[in-house]
């Protein structure tokens, strides 16, 4: 019987051994947590002060892709040529706001003028005047496609005012003009499209409808029709297409 006590007492020995050596090593656990470093705080430094870009970006984001837009298309090609050249890459956060605001439309003026000249000649030569980031070059079939903007911001695409691109006279078989009559001085834009065109060139036009809707201090599609056929010279080829309720179409030769 003794031998079973002193067995037990053993027993019991041992058990306090492992419990105190667990302490032990939870005690150790939780000292070297708090030896842990805690994080740097990172210092407040100034406010950090937007680009011109970055502002342009946000409000376009935001929604606010018409101020910009009211600025193109009440300024002169010249003056707008000189804004964009001001503040590199602003243009381009426009053409990001113009795909915001056309990517859900049904169709698309430009896919419309792809399909067209898709029809056409391949050896016809196309100046696409305002041609964002020269999706219609990259395209259509044809050979040569000259794509100007107000800024470079694809390969191929030439800076400069629509109302002086760098091409000689009568040297394009197709001018386009897709949702890009902008400014108060368009006419020049048109003028210049007249230069470079071949005889028998077409004119080809997409313009949104609002802005052709003959209301207060806007003309109709009729009076710019005019001014294209009585003025400049050119005749109407077919009539408007006016069958999308966001654009019209037209093409004069």
């Amino acid at each position: 019987d003794e031998e079973d006590d002193d067995e037990d007492d053993e027993e019991e020995e041992e058990d306090i051994e492992e419990d105190e050596k667990k302490e032990e090593e939870v005690v150790e656990e939780e000292e070297e947590e708090k030896n842990i470093p805690a994080p740097a705080t990172a210092k407040k430094g100034p406010p950090v002060k937007m680009t011109l870009v970055e502002k342009m970006r946000a409000k376009l984001s935001g929604g606010q892709f018409r101020m910009l837009n009211e600025s193109l298309y009440t300024t002169t090609g010249t003056k707008a040529l000189e804004m964009v050249q001001d503040s590199p890459g602003m243009f381009a956060a426009y053409h990001q706001g113009f795909r915001e605001q056309t990517k859900d439309w049904p169709t698309r003026p430009v896919d419309v003028c792809i399909k067209w000249l898709k029809t056409q000649p391949k050896d016809l030569a196309v100046a696409d005047f305002g041609c964002g980031d020269a999706e219609l070059a990259r395209s259509v079939p044809q050979r040569m496609v000259h794509s100007f903007d107000l800024e470079s911001e694809a390969p191929g695409v030439i800076a400069c005012n629509m109302a002086a691109v760098p091409l000689p006279d009568a040297s394009v078989e197709v001018a386009v003009f897709s949702l890009s009559l902008m400014g108060i001085d368009y006419g020049d834009f048109l003028e210049e499209a007249h230069r470079v065109l071949k005889v028998g060139g077409v004119l080809w036009i997409a313009e949104v409808r609002s802005r052709f809707d003959g209301s207060v201090g806007h003309a109709s599609v009729d009076s710019f029709l005019a001014v294209l056929t009585q003025q400049l010279g050119f005749k109407l080829k077919g009539k408007p297409d006016e069958s999308n309720k966001m654009f019209f179409i037209v093409q004069l030769v």
